[in-house]
């Protein structure tokens, strides 16, 4: 007489394949528009005093690329490779906070970009002067939002699953520094700390091991 014995549970378990998209993509995506704007950043420097100084090609081309690149690491961040499988699982609040963060990083972005440089005598923003801050205040809530999904979803692992909390952190004292002090350099200082921070986070995530997805064959 034979007994057929149910295999133990993780005999019948096999993990499915872990998509690394977010972590390689969108941490690329970081990491390289950190350095991007990084670079822009200090290259802005030498505007200072004149709008239209000889390096604004090179500012323009760094700081749209930046913005560009930021914008877009958003997606694989958010979605993966099939819409479910980024940093935040399937939880769509947090697919939505970044994707949400994203846009609005590049519409706050291409905004200061325009009322700055965009032309010769600058852009009066006595009808929209509360629009970059509420803009700013957006991107912080969106950016926060998409943090605590990140840490309660544990598809990151290790530092990756608070590395976007920490950025959240440290962008909510670069604004916080940006709207108190009236000298730029403390405030380009204070960006540049930004867009290190940046980098540092883009690298975690893609150096990150993500989380096994469980799946019974």
């Amino acid at each position: 007489m034979h007994t057929t014995v149910t295999p133990p549970i993780a005999a019948r378990t096999a993990s499915r394949p872990i998509d690394r998209t977010w972590s390689r993509w969108g941490g690329t995506g970081i990491a390289l528009g950190g350095a991007l704007l990084l670079a822009a950043t200090v290259v802005e420097v030498t505007l200072w005093d004149d709008a239209s100084g000889a390096l604004l090609p090179l500012f323009t081309l760094l700081f749209l690329a930046s913005t560009a690149v930021h914008a877009l690491a958003m997606l694989p961040l958010a979605l993966g490779s099939t819409g479910a499988d980024g940093i935040t699982g399937t939880r769509m609040v947090g697919k939505a906070a970044l994707l949400g963060f994203g846009a609005v990083f590049l519409l706050n972005q291409t905004l200061y970009f325009v009322t700055t440089y965009g032309s010769p005598d600058g852009v009066d923003l006595s009808l929209i002067g509360w629009l970059p801050l509420t803009l700013a205040a957006a991107q912080l809530v969106l950016l926060l939002t998409a943090s605590i999904a990140v840490v309660r979803a544990g598809v990151a692992t290790g530092a990756a699953r608070w590395a976007l909390l920490a950025l959240t952190v440290v962008a909510a004292i670069v604004g916080a520094v940006a709207g108190a002090s009236g000298d730029v350099a403390v405030v380009t200082v204070a960006l540049m700390s930004s867009c290190v921070t940046q980098i540092v986070v883009g690298l975690v995530f893609v150096g990150a091991r993500p989380a096994t997805s469980g799946g019974t064959v």
